[in-house]
């Protein structure tokens, strides 16, 4: 079951629940970095935590990029592994990257964030869902919001808006999102041949074409799209303010979490 936001905590009198614990820890984590904690930003870990736990995708999940905070330092953290070191999937940055109390914004030349987490994270490459919570429309087309592709054995992910692409060697899934790129997206493959997009919590394709993915050790990039042996390119000037990488989920968690981000980022007064 998913709890209204506005009716688990009461951010102006007592808390009203006890706080769970690695929503916890994601809160020491971010005031480690000089981060004053607020009431709604407490509220906004438990709530965002508590829910995903519930319907089983932070479970799921090998990264959870909540970016709370409004400091570059505050926003790297994997919320699944505090721990600041490239295996524990942290971000760090690279070019113009502006961080706010939205979340990160590319500058759609040079700026993006590196994961460290790899594409062949999961031993079963038929089980992947990417997502990108997105406050801002980006100004020219062709940005990639999460990926990682490799022309060697063609294995790629990319989430970009309109279309979205998980593909092995050909054929490959092409599903086309509504052109409008601000709010919740995900993509999520939960089998050979079912790969599927949600925007905003609406279904927004669904593809049954047998796409094998072959494993690569290419980590993934976010507000880029990581290429062997050529960087990171088809850079975004979109502006991010949570983003998740794991396992696939199926359409009703897909669903269920799109309404948890919605929530959340409610709950701190952006989009």
């Amino acid at each position: 079951m998913i709890r209204q936001a506005n009716n688990i905590f009461n951010i102006n009198n007592s808390v009203g629940y006890i706080l769970d614990v690695d929503a916890s820890k994601v809160i020491e984590a971010v005031r480690s970095t000089g981060v004053v904690i607020t009431p709604a930003m407490r509220h906004y870990a438990h709530y965002l935590i508590s829910n995903m736990k519930n319907i089983g995708t932070w479970q799921l999940s090998s990264a959870v990029y909540g970016m709370m905070g409004g400091t570059a330092a505050s926003h790297k953290w994997n919320w699944k592994d505090l721990r600041d070191v490239d295996a524990a999937f942290r971000l760090t940055y690279s070019g113009g990257i502006t961080h706010s109390a939205n979340g990160m914004q590319g500058n759609g030349t040079t700026g993006y964030a590196n994961t460290f987490l790899p594409q062949n994270f999961n031993t079963n490459l038929s089980s992947l869902h990417v997502s990108f919570n997105s406050f801002s429309n980006p100004t020219y087309s062709d940005q990639v919001e999460i990926g990682c592709w490799s022309s060697f054995g063609a294995s790629m992910v990319v989430m970009q808006t309109p279309q979205t692409y998980i593909t092995g060697s050909f054929p490959y899934a092409d599903i086309t999102f509504p052109t409008n790129a601000i709010g919740y997206r995900i993509t999520s493959r939960t089998s050979a041949s079912r790969i599927t997009c949600f925007a905003n919590g609406m279904q927004g394709g669904t593809s049954l074409v047998t796409v094998p993915v072959n494993a690569i050790s290419l980590s993934f990039s976010i507000l880029g799209l990581n290429v062997v042996g050529g960087g990171t390119q088809n850079i975004s000037n979109r502006g991010c303010s949570f983003a998740t990488i794991g396992a696939g989920l199926t359409d009703q968690q897909a669903i269920q979490q799109s309404q948890i981000v919605t929530n959340s980022q409610n709950i701190l007064n952006r989009a």
